[in-house]
């Protein structure tokens, strides 16, 4: 049996010791990148050779457009112990469509290529956010995935202690970088750290003044500039395209999210009013 929903913030408890980095981050080389994909092949086998064959440690890629066949999916829902705050829906499964808006986080879990999978799509009339289980994922038609490659750290699945998940975490790797400038930083933001606070203090690590925001993840609750509040406690979210603070201007983050009553919402993100739950991952880019 699933536990009830939270009502508020206050509900909302993780069953370990508070992590004390909020704001858990490492400085990177981005390099925008495109990838050649086929008709056929399973999506997570392929994308991890083309990270082993250009020598990424991670990436932040936009599945878009691609043409997916027959997958399973999870959605947020209600936590079915004692223990974490939130959990996934029972696996729903799709015959296949095309992503209208998809985030891929590629990294490692248990010396594997691993991807985080967020998307927005339509089927059967009806518009759907969930969370796609890597494993199951086959391309049905030939595509080109853009996004970022990543050298100098990378993302690697580990147990997270306050919240009790594997999760993606930050690892850094200086080293391999090669004499390569920091023009980017990853980050896995810690339960209620605001989404737009959190970019906005990050946003200080990088070079200039003006930066990109890819990523995804999960919000308790979510206020928008421009649309309705999704007042649901347990959501997941995916950052669209124009997520970005320009030169000497306001960071501005669109955003799309599920919550766990299969609500949809969309809208830009209001400063202070969108607590993160689990986890937040993100890639920000500094502008040349």
């Amino acid at each position: 049996m699933r536990r009830p929903a939270p009502q508020t913030l206050d509900d909302i408890r993780h069953p370990g010791p508070l992590a004390q980095d909020r704001l858990p981050h490492a400085l990177c080389h981005a390099i925008k990148i495109e990838c050649q994909v086929s008709a056929g092949e399973p999506l997570l086998d392929t994308l991890g050779r083309w990270a082993d064959d250009t020598g990424f440690s991670s990436a932040v890629l936009d599945l878009s457009g691609v043409q997916l066949a027959a997958f399973d999916y999870v959605m947020p829902d209600r936590a079915d112990d004692d223990r974490h705050a939130a959990w996934y829906s029972d696996t729903h499964s799709s015959k296949g469509t095309e992503l209208e808006e998809a985030i891929a986080i590629l990294g490692w879990r248990d010396g594997a290529w691993f991807a985080h999978i967020h998307a927005y799509w339509r089927e059967n009339n009806t518009w759907h956010l969930g969370h796609l289980l890597p494993e199951t994922l086959r391309f049905n038609d030939d595509a080109n995935i853009t996004g970022h490659g990543l050298v100098g750290a990378r993302f690697e699945a580990s147990l997270d202690p306050e919240t009790e998940f594997t999760l993606f975490r930050v690892t850094s790797d200086r080293d391999a970088m090669s004499g390569k400038t920091a023009n980017a930083l990853i980050t896995t933001l810690a339960p209620f750290t605001d989404l737009y606070e959190g970019i906005t203090a990050l946003g200080n690590q990088l070079p200039g003044d003006g930066y990109s925001v890819h990523g995804l993840g999960s919000l308790a609750g979510s206020h928008f500039e421009d649309g309705p509040p999704m007042t649901g406690l347990i959501s997941e979210i995916l950052l669209q395209n124009g997520a970005a603070k320009p030169q000497n201007g306001k960071l501005s983050l669109p955003l799309r999210t599920v919550d766990l009553n299969k609500g949809l919402f969309q809208g830009h993100a209001t400063p202070g009013k969108c607590p993160t739950l689990v986890t937040n991952e993100l890639l920000l880019v500094a502008q040349n």
